[in-house]
């Protein structure tokens, strides 16, 4: 009896070596280890409490189209017209799916360039931007990853009610 693989030729040996090799690229791929996209957070709602306090309702945008995300903490600092108006820091412990958001309110003491700048608008429109960092974890037990934000857009006040903007 001869063995089959002594008259295997060596083109049809290459290409199994190659067949192979690119079963484990692609089965790398559909693997546990994704990675987790860089998430955002942005303004959903603030408002100016009676007491003076201001409390900002942060969304939270997890982009990874395949692993959902844990929220530990964002510290991030709030501009609003480009003037200093607070320092948002929580820790939500939020689990959010992939391709999804959720919010989380953080209430805290407005400074006073951003109180002005907040009245300077006069009930229009005001640009704000946060900046600082985002820490999330994959799924709901991985380990905090901290990502920069650099966050900003555009809040405008709630027809009829005051001290709200959206």
């Amino acid at each position: 009896m001869t063995n089959r693989l002594s008259r295997t030729s060596p083109r049809t040996c290459a290409a199994l070596v190659l067949l192979a090799c690119v079963t484990l690229a692609l089965a790398g791929c559909f693997g546990a280890s994704t990675k987790l996209q860089p998430p955002t957070a942005s303004i959903q709602q603030l408002t100016v409490n009676s007491d003076g306090t201001w409390a900002a309702v942060v969304r939270f945008q997890n982009y990874s189209y395949d692993t959902g995300m844990h929220v530990y903490a964002i510290d991030a600092t709030l501009d609003l017209d480009g003037k200093p108006a607070g320092h948002v820091a929580i820790s939500p412990g939020l689990d959010i799916p992939a391709m999804d958001a959720d919010i989380a309110t953080a209430t805290f003491e407005p400074d006073p360039a951003g109180v002005a700048a907040l009245a300077a608008a006069k009930r229009n429109a005001i640009r704000y931007e946060l900046k600082g960092t985002l820490s999330v974890g994959k799924g709901t037990t991985g380990k905090a990853q901290p990502f920069k934000l650099n966050g900003s857009g555009y809040i405008s006040p709630v027809p009829g009610v005051s001290n709200i903007w959206r």
